[in-house]
């Protein structure tokens, strides 16, 4: 392991926050890393794969060290080891791919695929408020926000983490809410320009909405605003 190498205050505090925030059977690749992690509790996670390179075993020797400084244990002893690729655009194939094809195969316990409970109709709830410890021993609170899903074959509900959703269906069912009556979907940058340009006129974001929480990923952005028939 890299001995050098330490987390900052502020990566640690962000690593807590992160780590929380993400349900337990949540996948997470850090970008660039070639790594893939799963949590299995709140308190601990398993590697999943890693790229054969040296860089990439410091980069899980440093994910071990944050991790454990976040309050968590990392599991490394049953790892799929995958090629090298060898060239930058080859190495974000695979990672896109990777992370497809495992979404593809996410199940409830009972075997039902997640992309069978009619996730296009699903919207983020707020789920609940969670305090977490810092380092300072202050406490800081986060939201906690989730897509509740009902599986068709036991009648069950399961909560699907954000950054799972996100990649099961990708930004047009993402980058969504709704508020009393209303949906919210956020405009790109050249999607903006073209509705400005066409006299049209959508609304800004920020934590809240017409008195109702705003998912924390939507916070700053413009949408464009209609009327929920559902409601």
């Amino acid at each position: 392991m890299n001995e050098q190498w330490k987390p900052t205050k502020e990566l640690i505090e962000w690593a807590k926050e992160h780590f929380a925030q993400m349900s337990v059977g949540g996948l997470w690749m850090p970008e660039g890393s070639g790594l893939t992690y799963i949590k299995e509790t709140e308190n601990k996670w398993r590697l999943q794969s890693m790229i054969e390179s040296d860089e990439v075993r410091e980069n899980h020797d440093r994910m071990k060290t944050l991790m454990w400084d976040a309050g968590v244990t990392v599991l490394d002893d049953d790892v799929a080891i995958l090629p090298l690729p060898e060239t930058a655009e080859e190495a974000y194939l695979q990672e896109v791919t990777m992370k497809r094809e495992v979404a593809k195969g996410w199940a409830d316990k009972d075997g039902t695929l997640l992309m069978d409970m009619g996730l296009e109709n699903l919207w983020p709830e707020h789920i609940e408020d969670r305090e977490i410890l810092l380092d300072d021993g202050e406490t800081k609170s986060i939201e906690i926000w989730g897509y509740k899903a009902l599986n068709p074959n036991t009648g069950e509900q399961i909560v699907i983490d954000p950054d799972d959703y996100h990649l099961l269906m990708g930004d047009r069912y993402f980058m969504r809410f709704r508020a009393k009556g209303r949906w919210y979907s956020a405009l790109s940058r050249e999607e903006m320009v073209a509705y400005l340009d066409a006299g049209k006129t959508g609304v800004g974001v920020g934590s809240s909405i017409n008195e109702v929480r705003v998912p924390p990923w939507l916070w700053g952005t413009y949408c464009e605003e209609s009327w929920d028939e559902e409601e």
